[in-house]
């Protein structure tokens, strides 16, 4: 009997622990500052460019 519980702990901490692995971090996804185009930096350097329409932009402080 203690064979077998100690078995099926194992076998339970092993499927914890490829599920563990398996999921992806949520973070991972999200960037941990706004993405930066190309045009961002020739219209706003050391900005961001926030394009309100296709004619304009305001320009943003990137804080640290």
């Amino acid at each position: 009997m203690k064979k077998l519980l100690e078995g099926l702990f194992l076998l339970v901490g092993i499927c914890i622990g490829v599920a563990w692995l398996a999921v992806p971090d949520a973070q991972a996804d999200e960037p941990s500052s706004p993405a930066k185009m190309p045009c961002d930096e020739f219209v706003c350097p050391g900005m961001h460019a926030e394009w309100l329409d296709e004619k304009t932009v305001r320009c943003l402080h990137e804080w640290p």
